[in-house]
């Protein structure tokens, strides 16, 4: 019995080290990994909304939060809303001409696929079909089949004939205009995935060419998907307050969620995209609660995001703070790399704030280069400053590609992280 107590007893200081030691070391590269590889794990499922990885994830965040000392806003620190959601939970198979094709490798499936099951023939189209004017003819002869695409040759095509075929692309999945089992397009292009809140009948395939070069005769497709309709997922919310001016507040924000699933055994990772951005949200935070200053700091997560910004368009609409008391904020997504340095979204807008950015690094050396652009909805902070709330969005230039299987922890370099930490704690003391 003594041997067993003091096993637990052993056990328990050495987590108790360990948390120390996190906290300690929170703008640490390595409380960094270990924060985006614990969120790129099997169990995150992609951090997606198949078997609870946007809820595993959230969960994680909210640990982090408890062991930082953040306060929460809620009770659980969780703010819910309701998403529509098309997943694949299920079966993800193709085969073509007798070969069983890699999912996330020899091919994508669009994200606003339908299922599918069966053997099927085919009918082949060259893609510059799509762009004239008697592509509803040519194509209604694959009725009841699986229309080939061939689009090896569309880097050929002019600007107008590209637009004309995304079009029909679009009228092929949404609409099936043509009655196909499936669609499966050839492409030599790069392959990436996405995610949707609509769910057609058919799914819709991109093949890479390499993978099929002989001409196709036969297909068999086994694919299921699951429309989620009315999808519980949450932000995740703390602050630390503010020792003079409380009401006044600077904003971290980071999206938590990713792609999700492509099937049972394939998930999409999300290192740089957004897990880089939680694991540095996550050591400003640890930072401030060891070095509060006079306004509050507060540290959102949000979920949706990459379904069309919904988790910070949700909290903006029911924010659980005064959007007005906001000072600043500073939203962080793809922040795993940096060999190039950084870029500023909003850099142009708010010229006096990027301005301090390129005095701190002029003074500091911290990162090899600081570039601005114009605003662009291309992340969370667009909720806010749509609402009249000044922010930058910052990224890091140069590593590894998103919405691909490869974008894995292993892939990041963490070149900027040291230095964007310390700049960015800099530039918070100068607002």
């Amino acid at each position: 019995m003594k041997v067993i107590t003091g096993f637990y007893y052993s056990l328990a200081f050495a987590i108790f080290f360990l948390l120390i030691l996190a906290s300690a070391n929170s703008q640490d590269i390595n409380y960094a990994k270990s924060i985006t590889g614990a969120l790129c794990s099997s169990r995150m499922q992609g951090r997606g909304y198949v078997r609870n990885g946007d809820f595993n994830a959230a969960t994680l965040v909210k640990h982090e939060y408890k062991r930082i000392g953040l306060m929460p806003y809620t009770d659980d620190y969780f703010q819910p809303f309701k998403i529509r959601v098309n997943t694949f939970p299920g079966a993800m198979k193709l085969v073509i001409n007798g070969k069983i094709l890699v999912p996330g490798r020899d091919y994508m499936i669009d994200p606003a696929s339908g299922k599918c099951k069966g053997k099927f023939d085919t009918y082949v189209i060259p893609v510059q079909t799509l762009a004239q004017d008697k592509a509803d003819s040519i194509t209604k002869l694959a009725n009841g089949k699986v229309l080939i695409i061939d689009a090896s040759w569309f880097h050929t095509l002019n600007d107008n004939e590209k637009a004309r075929v995304n079009a029909y692309r679009r009228k092929l999945l949404s609409r099936n205009i043509a009655q196909v089992k499936a669609i499966i397009e050839l492409t030599g292009e790069k392959l990436s995935f996405g995610i949707s809140s609509v769910a057609c009948s058919i799914p819709y395939f991109r093949v890479n060419a390499a993978a099929c070069r002989d001409s196709i005769s036969a297909v068999s497709i086994n694919i299921r998907n699951q429309f989620l309709d009315q999808y519980e997922t949450r932000n995740v919310a703390g602050f630390i307050r503010g020792t003079i001016c409380p009401d006044s507040m600077l904003v971290f924000t980071a999206h938590y969620d990713h792609l999700g699933t492509m099937g049972r055994k394939t998930y999409f990772p999300g290192a740089n995209d957004n897990a880089s951005g939680v694991s540095m949200l996550l050591a400003m935070a640890d930072y401030y609660k060891a070095h509060p200053l006079r306004y509050s700091m507060v540290f959102l997560t949000f979920s949706g995001e990459e379904l069309g910004l919904l988790g910070s368009g949700y909290f903006v609409d029911n924010p659980l703070v005064d959007l007005s008391k906001i000072k600043f904020l500073i939203n962080l997504d793809l922040v795993g790399n940096g060999a190039e340095g950084i870029m500023v979204v909003n850099g142009s807008v708010y010229p006096e704030r990027f301005d301090t950015l390129t005095t701190i690094n002029d003074e500091e050396k911290l990162l090899p280069a600081i570039k601005k652009r114009g605003d662009a909805c291309n992340s969370d902070h667009c909720s806010f400053f749509r609402k009249g709330v000044p922010c930058f969005f910052i990224y890091t230039l140069g590593g590894s590609a998103i919405h691909v299987l490869d974008d894995r922890p292993e892939s990041l370099t963490y070149d900027s992280f040291k230095g964007l930490t310390q700049l960015l704690s800099e530039f918070i003391k100068r607002i």
